[in-house]
């Protein structure tokens, strides 16, 4: 039985540079060419792997974009701020919290979250992995504004779930889109405030 403190293998470490090679290539193709227009075997030749060796590591085309969709953790700091959400003791900082959250991944992961929503409106797989997605993002929206109602800080007579809707609609990734864009030229640090 290995060590909980022995270093991982060459073999292992090999594996997830390998990867993270893959997942990368895919990110920069997607983002060039879109999901749908983007080839399994130009994502191989850009990561300097054999095609095998990507369906090997993720199944699929959409196997390896679900991946990606799974590596924004990764270059976020999300679950960590939603822990502090739920612990927040005021609503500007639950908010506040909320926002960079949204911040983070728009600004770290835009081009990833465009490619799904590309991808799911061309594979079923796809659009049923993002409509899941969808939902827990809409579960910690309405989390932040229970927690707000619990802090006191709705208006009179506005449901939690009607607030959830309102905070939905300003984290979308169109409306930061929209807001950072070439048109309305806000910088990140605008948007999140």
């Amino acid at each position: 039985m290995p060590s909980a403190s022995r270093p991982p293998s060459l073999r292992a470490r090999h594996t997830a540079v390998t990867r993270e090679a893959i997942l990368q290539a895919a990110r920069r193709l997607f983002a060039r060419q879109g999901f749908a227009a983007t080839a399994v075997r130009p994502i191989a030749e850009e990561a300097g792997v054999a095609v095998q060796t990507l369906y090997s590591a993720f199944g699929s085309k959409q196997g390896l974009l679900l991946a990606l969709v799974d590596s924004i953790r990764d270059h976020t700091d999300a679950p960590e701020l939603w822990d502090r959400v739920a612990r927040a003791k005021n609503p500007s900082g639950a908010i506040a919290l909320a926002a960079r959250i949204r911040r983070q991944v728009l600004e770290r992961c835009g081009d990833i979250v465009t490619t799904f929503r590309e991808g799911a409106a061309v594979d079923p797989e796809v659009a049923a992995a993002y409509d899941e997605g969808q939902r827990r993002s809409r579960d910690g929206i309405a989390r932040l504004c229970e927690r707000l109602r619990e802090l006191g800080a709705l208006q009179p007579g506005l449901a939690a779930g009607r607030a959830a809707d309102q905070v939905a609609a300003l984290f979308s990734a169109e409306v930061y889109e929209e807001l950072t864009g070439p048109r309305s030229g806000w910088s990140a640090d605008e948007y999140e405030e």
